[in-house]
């Protein structure tokens, strides 16, 4: 029992006008008590030092069990942050896939226009421009290694003057958002006679 409460104890036990209405059985109740209140920790004075050097180091595993949570708690928290981080990152990157992917056809129709009329390769090139700006790059293809991860092949074509599995036409152009490759090229691949 501290000495507060040892304090307390002895002013109501001295003082004989508290004392006349209690009866004997509030008394051992509160006499009951006393031990489990001095009861909260050993009694540190009569240990030997083997007891209480066993003590300490239950108390060094124990916070080092409760370090060891931190920091395990901390590297999760880290992760978590920098998880959403990066989704935040690539949500914002290709925030714009959806539109650019219905602008495609459109470019595509320039292609084929701007072979036909000089005046629309410039206006092909302007929408390209603006679209770069977003991140859209076209794939080369023609005359390039066939690339399963940029290039879909549509057919091989028997070639002398072309290496094997060299692009030899592109039908339709690819195009990558950020370096994520959004729709592949359409090629004729070669192959030897």
């Amino acid at each position: 029992m501290g000495w507060f409460m040892k304090a307390k104890h002895s002013e109501k036990t001295n003082d004989p006008s508290e004392n006349k209405g209690k009866t004997a059985s509030s008394e051992t109740s509160s006499k009951a008590k006393e031990p489990v209140e001095e009861a909260a920790g050993p009694d540190l004075e009569n240990l030997d030092s083997q007891e209480l050097r066993k003590l300490l180091e239950e108390a060094k595993r124990a916070a080092e069990d409760r370090t060891d949570q931190l920091l395990r708690c901390r590297a999760e928290l880290d992760n978590t942050i920098k998880r959403a981080a990066r989704e935040k990152e690539a949500l914002s990157r290709y925030a714009s896939e959806k539109l650019i992917s219905k602008l495609l056809p459109v470019l595509d129709s320039l292609d084929q226009a701007a072979k036909h009329v000089e005046g629309m390769e410039k206006i092909q090139q302007q929408l390209l421009d603006v679209l770069k700006t977003e991140g859209l790059e076209p794939i080369k293809a023609q005359g390039e290694k066939f690339d399963p991860y940029r290039h879909e092949a549509l057919m091989m074509v028997e070639s002398d003057e072309h290496d094997d599995g060299t692009v030899t036409e592109e039908v339709q152009r690819g195009y990558a958002l950020n370096s994520r490759v959004i729709r592949f090229s359409k090629v004729l691949v070669s192959k030897k006679r």
